[in-house]
């Protein structure tokens, strides 16, 4: 058996699909294009893929990351070139390589990822970055979580490392995060976005990558 950590991105064809969506995609990929994919035992095996850190509904990325088991093994750039033959619009396969089979899971590993948002602020650049500074000296900032009948406070600062802010050519604002993402807590960066004052549904919302622990 071979163990092999593919990373994958998501353009804007793709970025409405749901992550259950997303899984059923790959396993037809794998599928169609021969990959001899090892299956779980028991009264229902389904393949054995191992996704990162799920992507919301709504936002495309680069540099995404799975891990796939095989049966047999095969070169990691031949298991990215049947990928690649029948991955649909939206997706592209970037790379492939070796992991061990007793390495920790994905999901465990994964630190934190980087957000390339762009939005309008109704205070213009100087407000922005007055939004920006005072959110990263403060010590907490707290948001509220509507779900359903339920209000849950989240507690932002703790888990944002960084934010940097940019205008764009057309007068909104390109605002580049670093955000805590692991099995410990995770922040969504349109909860920052709504922080700090910009307007929300941002206009673009990308995860430009996810960093694992060395």
């Amino acid at each position: 058996m071979q163990r092999l950590r593919l990373s994958y991105g998501r353009g804007e064809e793709a970025r409405f699909i749901s992550h259950l969506d997303t899984m059923r995609c790959w396993e037809r990929i794998f599928r169609r294009g021969g990959v001899p994919i090892e299956y779980t035992h028991g009264f229902t095996p389904h393949p054995r893929i191992a996704f990162g850190a799920p992507l919301a509904v709504g936002f495309t990325s680069d540099r995404e990351l799975m891990d796939v088991w095989l049966r047999t093994w095969m070169p990691p750039d031949s298991v990215v070139m049947l990928a690649r033959r029948e991955v649909p619009g939206g997706f592209t396969v970037y790379d492939a390589l070796e992991v061990p089979l007793s390495a920790p899971s994905l999901q465990s590993v994964i630190r934190s990822a980087i957000y390339k948002c762009t939005a309008a602020h109704p205070a213009g650049l100087d407000g922005a970055q007055r939004a920006v500074d005072a959110f990263l000296d403060a010590e907490c900032v707290s948001h509220e979580v509507t779900r359903g009948d339920s209000v849950k406070t989240i507690e932002l600062r703790p888990m944002v490392r960084s934010i940097e802010l940019s205008e764009t050519a057309d007068g909104e604002y390109d605002i580049v995060m670093q955000v805590s993402l692991s099995q410990e807590g995770t922040v969504r960066p349109e909860h920052v976005l709504d922080v700090l004052g910009f307007s929300t549904p941002a206009t673009m919302i990308h995860r430009a990558g996810v960093s694992l622990e060395s």
